[in-house]
């Protein structure tokens, strides 16, 4: 037997296990791109598919000049607990109150010493952005919100309909949004960068008007 046929034999039986080999290694690659990309999968999501905006809730807006449109409503009932509902990026959470940040573990904390929308003045509220991942129980998307977009408070059974007037990143000792305000006004915020402590990122809202 030449040398030639030799070689060739030891590189067919090779072969198999080099096939193999890269097929591994692909799935391997692959899985590993999957994984990174999980955490950023409800932005990919909103960004492919732009989801139009979620109403679960009855709303005063629906056939003003604000919502010409009636929007396809998830129940008939307005909730008689108090709740956060960002319809452009899907939230719909509780509203709780709390001493501390601990009350996050259960909704949108509304900050102690802050105003409420009935009362008027600078209600604060703030939730988790990344702790959930997606759906209606996390702010990942607030960094989506744009000027003008709408915000709904419901609390205790009366609709309050703001809409964003500014944003803002600012650090976390920026206590200053936690000031009241001779006028009403809504701030949301929540952490930014994504997955990070580091800022905040704050909506500034006010009351609208048909």
């Amino acid at each position: 037997m030449t040398f030639w046929s030799k070689s060739w034999r030891k590189y067919k039986r090779r072969q198999p296990r080099s096939r193999t080999r890269l097929i591994v290694s692909i799935a391997s690659i692959v899985f590993g791109a999957v994984i990174l990309l999980i955490p950023f999968s409800p932005w990919i999501k909103f960004w492919l598919l732009r989801p139009a905006p979620v109403y679960p809730y009855p709303t005063r807006l629906a056939g003003t000049a604000m919502l010409p449109s009636v929007p396809d409503v998830k129940t008939a009932a307005v909730p008689q607990d108090n709740r956060l509902v960002i319809p452009k990026i899907g939230v719909n959470y509780e509203i709780v109150e709390g001493p501390d940040e601990r009350a996050l573990d259960r909704g949108i904390w509304r900050i102690p010493q802050t105003s409420t929308p009935d009362q008027g003045g600078n209600t604060v509220l703030t939730g988790h952005r990344f702790r959930y991942l997606s759906g209606p129980k996390t702010l990942y998307l607030l960094d989506q919100m744009q000027i003008d977009d709408i915000i709904i408070v419901y609390w205790q059974g009366q609709e309050y309909d703001y809409k964003v007037v500014e944003r803002r990143v600012v650090n976390p000792d920026a206590v200053e949004i936690l000031e009241n305000t001779p006028f009403p006004q809504l701030i949301v915020f929540t952490c930014t960068p994504l997955f990070s402590t580091k800022q905040r990122l704050v909506l500034f809202a006010r009351p609208m008007t048909e």
